[in-house]
């Protein structure tokens, strides 16, 4: 956009400061409102510079007593707006104690001519209004147009999933096929249905069974934070040794933190992260197909 002004949109600007509203000069001269307003600011120009007789403050304090519209008092009056809302809030016309005294009939009469305007219009720029965040309680302002519910979008998330876990790929259970063995996620029960198909159809595989979460380590020499850790499963092999798997579809620092304690602490056993991308893999090559219950 153009911010040089020439001397036709200068002069045109003096010439009609004060009988004109900014948006109505910036429209003439392709000018925004608020352009015109810094630019009257530096040629101080001022609208209380108007001038009003003692006839146009009597013409002035009558039409707002018969509660006509500001804009059609300025229209009437050829004067600008802002200049007849000076008048009026000086003459006491616009006052709290003049709203009380008014009639149920010129409240709703106001009433009407608004929402009839917020219609047309849509609610003004900077309208704002507080609101109560259902997940914290915390009061938050916002524009009064949008549809926000929450004062942050962490807050959002937890109203999302309040009662879930955002960590599992499902809802945690007991799965019937597993012989109602409990599960926190779909790739915790999928991993266990895969140990008992490799068990089962893979005559050279090492694996005599597994256990879900049988052994709980503990970090003696840590005295804060992280202290424990349960393996997911437990593998027993045909050489006698023992391998711990950890299945995680979502990683996160305390995780993170537990195994590094234990590779630390435990540097005998043997502990496997099964991630996502072993599943990816599983599906690639069509194994998921294969095994009944698959979720």
């Amino acid at each position: 956009m153009n911010n040089l002004w020439t001397q036709e949109q200068t002069q045109f600007l003096e010439e009609n400061y004060l009988m004109l509203e900014h948006q109505e000069i910036g429209q003439v001269i392709g000018k925004t409102k608020n352009a015109v307003r810094t630019k009257a600011s530096l040629l101080k120009l001022h609208k209380g510079s108007i001038k009003f007789t003692n006839e146009e403050r009597e013409n002035i304090c009558y039409l707002y007593k018969q509660d006509m519209p500001l804009s059609q008092i300025a229209e009437s009056m050829n004067r600008p707006r802002t200049s007849i809302c000076r008048i009026a809030r000086g003459m006491n016309l616009t006052s709290l104690t003049r709203r009380k005294q008014l009639t149920h009939e010129q409240r709703r009469a106001i009433g009407d001519r608004i929402k009839s305007w917020i219609k047309t219009n849509g609610h003004p720029r900077g309208c704002r209004e507080m609101r109560t965040c259902p997940t914290c309680g915390k009061f938050f302002e916002v524009t009064a147009s949008l549809k926000q519910e929450c004062c942050s979008f962490s807050c959002a998330n937890r109203k999302r999933f309040k009662g879930v876990n955002m960590f599992s790929r499902s809802k945690s259970g007991k799965r019937k096929d597993l012989n109602e063995q409990f599960f926190r996620s779909n790739y915790e029960a999928n991993y266990a249905r895969y140990l008992n198909f490799i068990m089962s159809s893979d005559a050279n595989n090492n694996i005599v069974k597994w256990e879900f979460e049988p052994d709980t380590f503990e970090f003696h020499k840590i005295k804060k934070g992280t202290r424990f850790y349960t393996p997911d499963f437990k593998i027993f092999l045909n050489d006698g040794h023992i391998e711990y798997h950890e299945v995680k579809g979502w990683d996160y620092p305390r995780g993170i933190t537990a195994r590094k304690r234990f590779a630390k602490y435990y540097p005998h056993l043997k502990l496997l992260v099964i991630d996502s991308e072993f599943f990816k893999d599983v599906k690639r090559k069509g194994i998921d197909r294969l095994i009944p219950n698959w979720e």
